[in-house]
C-alpha cells in the first residue's frame, strides 16, 4: 500500500468499506445467499468430517480459505466493474425511461 497515492488509498478503504460492510449486510440478509451459505456450511462439515488424516482435514481447511479469498477478489472486480458502467448502464436504461437515480427510487416508495 506505501506505493499508492492517498487518493487511491482513500478510494480502497471507500470500496471496502461498500463492499465488506454494506453489500456483506445486505446478502445475509437475503434468502437465497442465507440457504447457499447454509448447504456450503454443512457440506464442508460432512466433508471434514469424513476425512480422516491431518492431512487431508488441512488441504480442505487451506481450500476453503482460498476459496473465499478468490471470493473477495471477485467481488471487489464486479464493484469496480459497477462504479466504471454505472453512467452507461443509467444512461442506457434512461433511454427507455427507467430512471434508477437513488431519488427516483426514494420517491417510488
Amino acid at each position: 500500500m506505501q506505493n499508492q497515492t492517498i487518493v487511491q488509498q482513500a478510494f480502497i478503504k471507500i470500496m471496502e468499506d461498500r463492499i465488506f460492510n454494506v453489500a456483506w449486510e445486505a446478502a445475509k440478509k437475503d434468502e437465497k445467499y442465507i440457504e447457499s451459505e447454509n448447504k456450503r456450511s454443512i457440506t464442508l462439515d460432512l466433508l471434514s468430517e469424513s476425512l480422516t488424516t491431518d492431512r487431508q482435514k488441512y488441504l480442505l481447511s487451506e481450500l476453503e480459505a482460498t476459496w473465499e479469498l478468490a471470493e473477495r477478489f471477485m467481488q471487489e472486480y464486479v464493484y469496480r466493474q459497477g462504479l466504471q458502467d454505472s453512467r452507461m448502464i443509467h444512461k442506457e436504461l434512461n433511454s427507455f425511461g427507467i430512471d434508477v437515480t437513488k431519488e427516483s427510487m426514494n420517491s417510488s416508495l
